[in-house]
């Protein structure tokens, strides 16, 4: 996420940022974290550091929660009492929940694991402390950067004539950088926008458009990429996992298009424009 916030930067010319990686920016320690807004002073704070190995979550728990949770607390102290807007990010993890229609930010959340639990407790502390911040649950993240589905299957998928891919876990992908330009549109009206500055303070549901499964993005990857390599469809029993998955991670995103008037696009769009951007780096 930082680097399609850089990536997308250049474009946004009523803003200034200032990026930090974890090096400069330790949100696990209070001491640097202050002297860093001290210095900074910024109007919003965009926090996209996450723990998001879900299955090492499980025997690394420490270090999860040190990241997912624990640092939401040392973030909230620093920033009390300071004119500074929180953006944080959670998960589709947090809800495990099938009630046969997309799901709404209102729903009871039901976490599964480490990392599911983590992420939600991470969202209470932010919301406990009553400082302004938004909080976007977002599911199945794709970028040109960084390891994820996406660059894996393209990767396999040179390797390997054929791939084994659960068919009965349902969602939508997100392009990171849709999920970045929608938070930079947010920060524009927030700051701009008189009357809809009170929806800042909330939870939002955002992912690309659509319902699809795990086989069918990774079948679709390869038709995009004209790879020969052939997925065949397994179910979630026949792939056992330390940390349990959603089986449902559709996400209703009606709440943030209808506040923020935004487009979201279709998963099918997201991805041809995410597989272009991979394309144009080779």
């Amino acid at each position: 996420m930082g680097q399609e916030f850089r990536h997308l930067a250049s474009s946004y010319e009523y803003f200034t940022f200032e990026f930090y990686d974890r090096k400069d920016a330790d949100i696990t320690d209070k001491v640097a974290l202050n002297l860093l807004m001290d210095g900074s002073n910024p109007d919003f704070l965009i926090n996209c550091a996450a723990y998001t190995t879900v299955d090492k979550a499980e025997t690394d728990r420490d270090s999860c929660y040190a990241v997912n949770t624990d640092a939401c607390s040392v973030i909230t102290e620093v920033l009390t009492g300071r004119k500074v807007r929180l953006i944080h990010f959670s998960s589709d993890y947090v809800y495990h929940q099938y009630l046969g229609f997309p799901i709404r930010e209102t729903d009871e959340p039901n976490p599964q694991g480490v990392y599911a639990q983590s992420k939600l407790e991470g969202e209470k502390i932010i919301r406990a402390s009553k400082i302004p911040a938004l909080i976007l649950r977002t599911s199945w993240v794709i970028s040109s950067f960084g390891h994820n589905f996406l660059k894996t299957m393209l990767r396999l998928g040179k390797e390997k004539p054929s791939l084994q891919v659960i068919h009965d876990q349902y969602g939508a992908p997100t392009y990171a950088r849709h999920l970045a330009q929608a938070v930079l549109d947010i920060i524009l009206i927030t700051a701009t926008d008189e009357k809809k500055g009170h929806y800042f303070n909330d939870t939002y549901n955002f992912a690309n458009e659509g319902i699809i499964t795990w086989y069918d993005l990774a079948d679709r990857i390869m038709k995009e990429a004209g790879l020969k390599c052939i997925i065949h469809p397994i179910t979630t029993a026949d792939y056992p996992t330390l940390a349990k998955r959603p089986h449902w991670s559709v996400l209703s995103k009606h709440k943030i298009k209808e506040r923020y008037e935004l487009e979201i696009p279709h998963w099918y769009v997201a991805l041809k424009e995410c597989m272009d951007e991979i394309k144009n780096k080779e």
